[in-house]
């Protein structure tokens, strides 16, 4: 039984760790708008990724990989991401200062955050893929060959490893910027960069949108 939950929790582990639209927020949020932000980020993520996991153990599995729906998912990720690489980029020289923002500026921004989060990972097509072909199938045959309740807190290990990682990612950012400057040129450049692969993904979605509706129509 321990060695399954460990194997949840490296699954999530390896579902987290690739380099992709979610983990470069966590980074940008995390230079520019602090601890919370880039966690937040995260579990948006994690919020996109149980409701997905919801609808496939209701039979919406082939529903989402209908061609149609995932144009629809790829605009609006394109749309998405490249509001954020864009936003990312106009404001790459900015950096919250705590002490100057108002309460509700600050529960905005970690909404705004969250949401991000969330919409990056719902409009992912490839996430969703992810999910559907390399991990439903082992989630969906544990269901199957386990009692409801127990296969779900088997199950719920997997966040726990996606958690661990945004946490370690997050933390990482967090104190690397102890040797960094708030104002200083490497924080830019790394700004800068995480907004242009953003927007590179942005980019990305759009040529799979339009490619995949050539062959539709």
């Amino acid at each position: 039984m321990f060695l399954l939950l460990v194997k949840q929790i490296i699954l999530g582990l390896s579902i987290a760790a690739p380099i992709g639209p979610i983990n470069i927020e966590i980074i940008r949020r995390g230079m520019y708008q602090g601890l919370w932000a880039s966690l937040l980020v995260g579990a948006g993520g994690m919020s996109s990724d149980l409701i997905l996991m919801f609808l496939m153990y209701n039979g919406l599995s082939d529903f989402l990989t209908l061609n149609w729906i995932q144009i629809i998912l790829l605009i609006f990720g394109t749309l998405v991401l490249t509001y954020t690489g864009i936003h990312g980029i106009v404001h790459r020289s900015e950096t919250i200062d705590d002490s100057s923002e108002s309460k509700d500026d600050r529960k905005k921004g970690l909404i705004n955050s969250y949401l991000t989060g969330i919409s990056i990972a719902a409009f992912n097509p490839l996430n969703i893929l992810f999910w559907l072909g390399v991990y439903g199938s082992i989630l969906s045959n544990s269901f199957q060959n386990e009692n409801i309740i127990r296969a779900f807190y088997i199950n719920s290990m997997i966040f726990i490893g996606i958690g661990l990682w945004n946490v370690t990612l997050a933390l990482s950012i967090h104190y690397s910027k102890i040797f960094l400057k708030p104002t200083s040129k490497m924080m830019t450049v790394i700004s800068l960069t995480a907004s242009l692969v953003l927007l590179g993904f942005g980019f990305h979605f759009a040529y799979e949108a339009i490619s995949r509706l050539k062959i539709l129509l």
